[in-house]
């Protein structure tokens, strides 16, 4: 049930940090996939109104 909410959050926040952001800098992480307890993120930057994300990577052994 966490890694359900965690996913909704994630997406959510992928909308809105954009629009809400976009004069400012700001770094954020979002979950790539979560499953056999190994989660994965990518980290994402909007830099001058332009946004852009890294690569999934493992991130850590998480309950998903």
């Amino acid at each position: 049930m966490t890694g359900v909410l965690e996913r909704l959050g994630d997406r959510v926040l992928s909308r809105l940090v954009p629009k809400a952001t976009a004069s400012a800098d700001t770094s954020y992480y979002v979950t790539c996939s979560c499953k056999n307890m190994v989660r994965k993120r990518k980290l994402c930057h909007v830099v001058g109104g332009t946004s852009g994300c890294t690569g999934c990577t493992y991130v850590d052994v998480w309950v998903c």
